[in-house]
């Protein structure tokens, strides 16, 4: 009630005092440039921290990826971080094959991961331990097989 009668109070305001409504005019622009700057800061700084390590940066051992239950499987490897700079989003996509004795596959599940590893400072190694849920169950009629391409890191100095 007391927040109703107050907004009142304000709309009145706004219209019988000029003075207020250069005010709150002001205090909006102010509050509207603020919000303005506050985002393109983050824009950019997301953007700076997707420059900083390229895939090449990172070396990916003993990746598997096997059945866990239903659709989820089951993620595994180890990353080694041979940038200067700390890594904490590592985004791949993930892409289940049904492959014939000749080597023709045809892709039954796609995924993309975000975060399939943990923060990973400069020179260090982290497993990778994730469930990966393709969304339906996949048919194998030949042999599975998978692969994964990095699509985007995140780092920070």
């Amino acid at each position: 009630m007391f927040w109703a009668i107050l907004l009142i109070a304000a709309i009145v305001a706004f219209f019988l005092f000029p003075a207020f409504r250069k005010t709150v005019l002001v205090v909006c622009g102010v509050l509207a440039l603020a919000i303005f700057i506050y985002v393109a800061n983050q824009k950019h700084q997301t953007e700076e921290s997707k420059r900083l390590v390229r895939a090449e940066d990172l070396e990916f051992t003993d990746m598997r990826l096997g059945p866990e239950f239903g659709s989820s499987y089951r993620l595994t490897g180890r990353v080694r971080n041979k940038s200067q700079y700390t890594v904490f989003e590592i985004r791949a996509r993930i892409r289940a094959l049904d492959c014939d004795e000749k080597s023709n596959c045809d892709v039954i599940g796609e995924e993309e991961e975000w975060d399939i590893a943990p923060l990973l400072p400069p020179g260090q190694v982290r497993d990778i331990d994730t469930s990966i849920y393709f969304g339906s169950a996949m048919q194998v009629h030949g042999q599975f097989q998978w692969n994964y391409t990095i699509i985007e890191i995140r780092a920070r100095p």
